[in-house]
C-alpha cells in the first residue's frame, strides 16, 4: 500500500476511534454529587474527543507530502523501547512505592535513557520535579499515595 494511502487509512482510523471515544464519554456514569463540579469523570474525554477529531480531519485532508523521508528513518527506536519499558514499570510501582519515590525514579531514568548522566543534575532534578508535583497535588487537595513509606510511618 503506498504511503499517502496508508497516512489516510490511519486517520481515518483516529478519525472514528475519537468519535467513538466522544460519543461514549456521555455514557460515563457520575458520582452522586458530582453533578455540578467543574470537573468530572466525563471532563477530559469530552475535551479530548473534538480535539482528536479535528486532528484526524487535519490529517485527513491535507495536501500529500512531497518526497519525504519513509517513516523510521534516523529514530532512535532503542531510546523510545526504554521510555516505554520504564513507563510500563513506572505503573507497575506505583502502588508499592508511592507517587514521589515512583516518578523521581521514572524521571531520573527518563533522564537517562535519553542521555543526560550527569548524576549531580539528574538526581536533584528528578527529585525536585516529583516532589513539586506532589506539594501541587496537595495544593489541590488531591491525595496521593505514599506506598510503603507512608505505611511504615
Amino acid at each position: 500500500m503506498p504511503r499517502i494511502h496508508a497516512e489516510r487509512l490511519a486517520a481515518l482510523l483516529l478519525l472514528l476511534f475519537s468519535l467513538a471515544y466522544f460519543v461514549l464519554a456521555f455514557k460515563i456514569k457520575l458520582p452522586p454529587g458530582s453533578a455540578d463540579s467543574p470537573f468530572t469523570a466525563r471532563t477530559f474525554p469530552l475535551v479530548l474527543g473534538p480535539i482528536a477529531m479535528a486532528t484526524s480531519l487535519f490529517l485527513l485532508i491535507k495536501p500529500p507530502p512531497s518526497a519525504e523521508p519513509l517513516v523510521g528513518q534516523g529514530m532512535a527506536w532503542g531510546r523510545a523501547v526504554g521510555l516505554m519499558v520504564l513507563m510500563g514499570l513506572y505503573a507497575l510501582a506505583i502502588n508499592p512505592l508511592g507517587f514521589v519515590v515512583t516518578s523521581a525514579l521514572f524521571l531520573a531514568g527518563g533522564f537517562f535513557v535519553l542521555g543526560e548522566r550527569r548524576l549531580p543534575l539528574l538526581l536533584p532534578l528528578a527529585i525536585g520535579i516529583a516532589l513539586g508535583f506532589w506539594i501541587l497535588f496537595t495544593l489541590l487537595k488531591v491525595q496521593l499515595d505514599w506506598g510503603i513509606f507512608g505505611r511504615m510511618v
